[in-house]
């Protein structure tokens, strides 16, 4: 087992809890923070890796910094769902929050610091092609301003306190165990409707195209970030590389699952783009890594395991 020590913030989420199984099972030693960890965790992980922390309390994230080598941040109390309705909160809950916790950090010795960074919303809406790792970042929503700003403090530490900090701008990961949550996941947001035996509600015209990564895949990228030298300093798109629409998405679905969903039109919300797809050569270059399970393949991985077809 490794003698460094890995904080995983936002460990009992979606990616959290995925990224905590695959340390542990590559022999980690692995630090797991929550708000508040619930029985179902401590009988699903080890118990005495969790550590309750509320990264608005410089306290409790001292303490849970202690001792840390590499930090995963994996925590967010915004989503792209959400849109621009809490832009105070959004400062309030998230970036200074953040700034915060980085200089804690910092200061606790930490030697690496991964950041779960937005590759679906740091761009904006004025690309037509993949988006690269230097292209202009132009958030037309608060969440994805609020992960460039987060960013960017990084950055200046990197020059100012000579952190070692790994920006992962991740495209939109899908898998077992993932929730409709603060408006954010095309996919479990079908399935629950579809469950509750409501109509699927498809937004504008249904074309919008984002690139859709399997949930073992994401977990892959982020490890070999916390162990590749030449990550240091780097902010690298972590997506499949391709796009498809959410008609195809839903096309695709119903095929799997045999069954043809009752739909229903929204209006398209202004801060959602319409094109957004993540070049990944950087990744492959810097962490020899690119995705291995094709779109059908985790979305049949997935439907089993929920048991929904």
């Amino acid at each position: 087992m490794s003698s460094d020590l890995i904080g995983v913030f936002g460990g009992s989420g979606f990616i959290g809890q995925h990224l905590v199984r695959a340390l542990l099972n590559d022999g980690q030693r692995v630090r797991c923070t929550a708000r508040a960890v619930s029985s179902s965790l401590e009988n699903d992980f080890p118990a005495d890796i969790w550590s309750v922390c509320n990264i608005k309390s410089p306290l409790d994230c001292n303490m849970a910094l202690n001792g840390v080598n590499t930090v995963v941040q994996l925590i967010s109390t915004s989503s792209p769902g959400m849109g621009n309705q809490h832009l105070e909160a959004d400062i309030t809950d998230n970036v200074l929050p953040h700034v915060s916790f980085i200089k804690n950090a910092i200061a606790n010795g930490v030697k690496r610091y991964i950041f779960l960074s937005s590759g679906g919303t740091v761009y904006g809406q004025n690309h037509s092609t993949p988006s690269r790792e230097t292209d202009l970042t132009c958030p037309i929503s608060s969440h994805g301003l609020t992960k460039l700003m987060i960013e960017k403090y990084l950055e200046m530490h990197g020059v100012l306190d000579d952190l070692d900090f790994v920006i992962l701008r991740i495209s939109n990961p899908y898998g077992p165990g993932q929730k409709f949550n603060k408006g954010q996941g095309l996919i479990p947001a079908l399935l629950q409707r579809h469950k509750q035996g409501l109509p699927i509600q498809i937004i504008g015209d249904g074309n919008a195209m984002r690139d859709y990564l399997y949930i073992d895949d994401t977990i892959d990228a982020i490890v070999r970030a916390t162990k590749s030298v030449d990550a240091a300093k780097q902010i690298i798109n972590i997506g499949a590389g391709q796009g498809r629409t959410i008609l195809s998405v839903i096309d695709t679905i119903e095929r799997q699952m045999d069954v043809s969903f009752r739909k229903e039109y929204v209006p398209s919300r202004p801060t959602d783009v319409a094109y957004n797809v993540l070049n990944i050569e950087k990744a492959e270059k810097i962490l020899g890594w690119k995705p291995t399970t094709s779109f059908e393949v985790g979305l049949d991985l997935l439907l089993r395991t929920q048991k929904t077809i």
